[in-house]
């Protein structure tokens, strides 16, 4: 089957599941990485961090807004909170428009004034 034949709303399901599966893969390898007694421990817990943390922004910054939000608001709190740090600031006005109420405050709760002035900038442009 083509990716054009596939429905949009079974594409969005589509990329929350990879997502999911990023979040758990980054979960599961930290913690199997900060139980390991090796040398130079930090500096590998920290490189497999920064790879996960960048898999899942690349994955991020593919996406439209509508299906980051779709996204977010599928997501518990914690995870929802993780993945919005990852967002890149230019895109917070479009992805805060497309989330309900509640997931909005749970990450405005989470931006500093800087950023929120940022976000509501976008919005007026």
């Amino acid at each position: 089957m083509a990716e054009d034949d596939i429905k949009p709303r079974d594409k969005v399901q589509a990329q929350l599941k990879e997502v999911q599966e990023l979040l758990h893969r980054h979960v599961l390898v930290e913690s199997l990485v900060h139980r390991q007694d090796m040398p130079r421990h930090d500096l590998i817990e920290g490189l497999v961090h920064k790879q996960h943390v960048a898999e899942l922004t690349r994955k991020l910054d593919e996406l439209h807004p509508a299906d980051i939000a779709y996204i977010l608001e599928a997501l518990p709190l914690d995870e929802r909170r993780f993945l919005w740090e990852l967002v890149k600031a230019e895109r917070d006005g479009d992805i805060l428009l497309e989330v309900s109420d509640a997931v909005r405050e749970s990450l405005i709760e989470t931006m500093a004034p800087e950023e929120l002035k940022a976000a509501a900038g976008q919005l007026d442009a």
